[in-house]
């Protein structure tokens, strides 16, 4: 490893490489914070492990302003590892390979029937369900089908296991769709019990919302499943304060087993009352009792050294250095960096419903560099079409962005086959896996690029629960759905030749009252009214970018009688005085991209004017870094273009 080494593999300047050096080792108090990038990587415990060897080679853990700081997207994973939520670990903290800790924990629980290696992780786990070695499989709160990498794997393996069983608290997804049983699991704000955040801080969670119809918390159901097999002895759990006493006993015995120093250790939390559980305040472990009773909990690790090992000090890791384990071919050029975006979380099995958050990126995309949509022929708005390694394919609209290095794309992780035909990133990954970890590498991977060939684009707005499905009564050969306040809509388009006139009936879900049409130019436009109520609208037009927003018509599904001034306007899709606010930027003040345009003409040149004369930026601040960018690019003679 060289400065210039470095410099070449992330094409940056060797004297910028040399100076972030310089700043490291001159700079006492410094965080290194990391995200999947580093940990969903062929590679990615090494990767970790190197940060972690720079700060405790330089003496920055455990102190203020130091150290390495892993930022997961995942909540209470703290929490799901202190009880052994992962395969290859037992409860407390404790692993397979702790001398002593199986033994520990099976004379604990009284039984002769701990495992004694460990189990499957997650892509070696569908691998045997497809092989048909594991025959009842139980998913929880996840989402395999999307989530997990050659995603087309996953869900044939899914079709073939004898018994699913499925817990989530969203009865459509992916993955439920394979469910033999479907048990309806409690959500965040329904649950109560305990969580623990990344720095050690474990705190009430208590239920905000009453269980709603036959909703049951997880403990519940698992409980009750294991009385039905006979196992109700072990599983006796009354409510959530048994469950906690049992886990703060347990942190005891791994204290005792591990005969070196064991940081997490709640054993003194084992004998809570009822009542001390029920007002247990936020704590961070290690935790101990204090002469007069009160909980005491270890707000900084190591500031004074004592690590875990027997010896109380630090072991540097060695590591070995590996490139991605799927690099560029002539097939497939392109390095494709999947990743989240600011409005969605994971799957989006909830937060696609929001129709606010859906508004600002609405489809599947494909962030592309300038170089490379020219070479490929490319069109800002149009479709391409990635196809991976695997065969997997993934549709999306091209975004041409030059915050995109030449040779690789960015798509986003989040859409599923519930929101579009082909925008589900993980059929584009490889199965390749940390060594050390089982994490598969999800964020990194290769195809080839190309176009999709699209004769017509349209938009198709129907009445929520419609039950209107695109594959059902159109030839589009891509669709993406999208929520709305009032309405449910589409985006859809194709290669096919349409007689509009003859299909839009099929479209609308009956006979069309509003119908304009211009076949020369390849534009359609129809509206369905049923006593003064409008049911359904299609908007075609040879160019998506030639589609209207739809905000205005969304609003006359709400209407219980369109009036006069509404059935004139339907197809021209907004009031004759109504302004065309351009791409959403700013979701929580609902501000666009014409706005802010002619906001910046006015004269409001910085993020805090924009923010006085519009709000956008003002609240959760997402959308900064994009205000940042129209401030940037968006000179006066520009926004005085924009209509």
């Amino acid at each position: 490893p060289s400065a210039r080494s470095v410099a070449e593999q992330c094409d940056l300047p060797v004297a910028d490489v040399e100076t972030f050096y310089q700043w490291f080792a001159q700079t006492p108090r410094t965080v290194t914070g990391f995200s999947q990038g580093i940990n969903q990587a062929s590679a990615g415990t090494d990767k970790c492990n190197s940060i972690i060897n720079c700060h405790l080679a330089t003496g920055r853990v455990g102190l203020p302003g130091a150290g390495p700081f892993s930022l997961t997207g995942q909540p209470n994973a703290m929490g799901g590892r202190e009880v052994g939520g992962l395969a290859n670990t037992l409860a407390a903290h404790m692993d397979y390979d702790s001398p002593g800790a199986r033994t520990s924990v099976a004379r604990f629980w009284g039984t002769d029937r701990i495992p004694e290696v460990p189990g499957l992780k997650a892509v070696e786990l569908f691998e045997a369900v497809h092989r048909g070695e594991i025959k009842v499989l139980w998913i929880m709160g996840t989402n395999p089908a999307v989530s997990l990498p050659e995603s087309a794997h996953v869900r044939e393996a899914l079709a073939r296991c004898p018994m699913v069983i499925v817990s989530d608290c969203m009865a459509e997804t992916d993955t439920t769709a394979y469910a033999d049983i479907l048990l309806p699991a409690a959500g965040w704000g329904e649950k109560d019990g305990t969580v623990t955040n990344s720095e050690r801080c474990i705190s009430r969670q208590r239920a905000f919302l009453p269980l709603p119809g036959e909703v049951k918390p997880d403990w519940w159901i698992m409980a009750n499943v294991a009385r039905e097999l006979g196992y109700g002895k072990a599983f006796d759990y009354r409510k959530p304060a048994d469950i906690f006493r049992e886990h703060a006993a347990l942190s005891g015995i791994a204290v005792q087993a591990s005969g070196s120093r064991r940081q997490f250790d709640i054993d003194c939390l084992k004998t809570l009352s009822d009542f001390d559980y029920e007002q247990l305040q936020p704590v961070q472990w290690p935790v101990s009792l204090a002469p007069d009773g009160r909980i005491t909990g270890t707000s900084r690790l190591f500031d004074q050294g004592g690590f875990a090992t027997p010896d109380g000090r630090a072991r540097l890791v060695p590591i070995h250095t590996v490139n991605a384990g799927q690099q560029p071919s002539s097939a497939q050029p392109l390095v494709v960096n999947a990743g989240r975006i600011r409005d969605q979380w994971h799957t989006m099995t909830r937060t696609a419903l929001a129709p606010r958050l859906l508004a600002h990126r609405q489809e599947p995309f494909i962030e592309v560099h300038p170089n490379d949509a020219e070479a490929l022929t490319l069109a800002e708005g149009e479709l391409g079409r990635l196809t991976g390694r695997n065969g997997g394919e993934y549709v999306g609209r091209i975004r041409v962005t030059s915050d995109q290095r030449p040779g690789e794309v960015f798509v986003p992780i989040h859409w599923n086959s519930q929101f579009a035909s082909k925008g589900t990133a993980t059929d584009l990954m490889m199965a390749v896996t940390d060594p050390v970890s089982g994490q598969p590498e999800g964020k990194h991977g290769v195809a080839r690029l190309q176009p999709v060939p699209s004769r017509w684009h349209a938009r198709v707005m129907r009445r929520p629960a419609s039950g209107w499905q695109p594959e059902l009564a159109s030839p589009a050969g891509y669709w993406a759905r999208q929520p709305l306040s009032h309405s449910e809509s589409w985006w859809l388009a194709g290669n096919q030749p349409v007689d509009w006139e003859l299909e839009a009936d099929a479209w609308l879900g009956g006979a069309a009252q509003v119908v304009m049409g211009d076949v020369a130019c390849g534009r359609f436009r129809a509206a369905r009214i049923v006593d003064g109520q409008l049911q359904a609208v299609l908007l075609v037009a040879p160019s998506a970018s030639e589609l209207p927003d739809l905000a205005w018509l969304d609003q006359c599904f709400e209407a219980e009688c369109l009036s006069p001034e509404q059935r004139q306007c339907l197809l021209a899709a907004r009031a004759v005085d109504g302004e065309n606010t351009g791409a959403l930027v700013c979701s929580c003040f609902q501000v666009g991209e014409n706005q802010i345009a002619k906001a910046i003409q006015a004269g409001d040149d910085s993020v805090e004017a924009l923010g006085q004369a519009l709000k956008c930026g003002t609240n959760c601040g997402s959308c900064i870094p994009e205000l940042r960018g129209l401030l940037s690019n968006c000179s006066a003679p520009e926004a005085a273009e924009v209509s």
